[in-house]
């Protein structure tokens, strides 16, 4: 999965160290998880203790930034956890399992450079718990290895939508068929993190029947009632587009493509 690069914000590390980003005045979750506000120059995090043992952080992105957020080890290179791709007004969770210890909390707006950092101080889990170390490193080793998974499956995902894609918007329906099930099959693959981002899985994969009024049925399933058409349907490459353009070509091909493109997945108003 390519991370999507906002424009780099430039810091010192002894500026980082200085900004500091922990504040008492942003409370914690009910649930006790730990709060942290991201912004494009700031990462708040309502607190920089916790007993050892499973930690949640429910990361919440303030700024216009595409932003991240770490848990480091004491040396400040060691990734314990971390979330990436927090797109603005998006919020995500890092769950991770951490022994007592010196870490630090790290933002990092745009995705580059050392981040935004404070320490922050794990202690002794609580009696009767114990937390190894071996165990924190197994569940990281996890954690990694189901990352690099769903980071490949999306790479595939985007490679054979863009050829389903060209041959749907086109009126190639053999084609289109023929790569309809094995495309989508990688969305099934990832869709359980797909499903953490937004409005992401209902725009790519709602069905109709599960459309509420007014909301567009775009993304894969209307993609499928073409293919497959009922009686009686008229299919979105069969509606003429500006320009008198035939389904399979005419003298305006691009227009063709175009239209069916943006009946496929049609951009927001505004």
């Amino acid at each position: 999965m390519k991370k999507l690069l906002a424009p780099a914000a430039l810091f010192s590390l002894g500026a980082l160290v200085l900004s500091g980003c922990t504040d008492n005045n942003v409370s914690a979750a009910s649930d006790g998880s730990i709060n942290v506000v991201a912004t494009d120059d700031s990462c708040t995090v309502s607190t920089d203790n916790a007993p050892g043992g499973t930690l949640k952080f429910n990361v919440k992105n303030d700024g216009s930034k595409i932003n991240e957020f770490y848990l480091l080890a004491d040396d400040g290179l060691r990734i314990v956890g971390e979330v990436e791709n927090v797109g603005p007004g998006v919020s995500r969770d890092l769950v991770v399992l951490a022994p007592e210890g010196a870490y630090f909390a790290a933002c990092k707006p745009g995705m580059v450079g050392d981040g935004i950092r404070s320490a922050f101080t794990v202690t002794a889990a609580a009696d009767g718990q114990q937390v190894s170390a071996d165990r924190a490193t197994l569940q990281k080793t996890a954690t990694d290895q189901y990352t690099a998974y769903v980071k490949d499956q999306a790479e595939q995902l985007l490679r054979g939508t863009k050829d389903f894609a060209e041959a749907f918007a086109t009126g190639d329906e053999k084609t289109a068929k023929q790569l309809y099930a094995s495309t989508r099959m990688h969305w099934e693959r990832i869709e359980p993190v797909a499903e953490s981002f937004g409005d992401l899985d209902p725009i790519l994969d709602a069905r109709e029947a599960d459309l509420a009024e007014g909301d567009q049925f775009t993304g894969w399933h209307r993609a499928e009632k073409d293919l497959w058409a009922p009686e009686n349907y008229t299919k979105m490459t069969e509606k003429r587009p500006p320009g008198n353009c035939r389904r399979h070509g005419g003298k305006h091909p691009k227009a063709l493509r175009s239209h069916a493109q943006a009946q496929l997945h049609p951009r927001p108003a505004g």
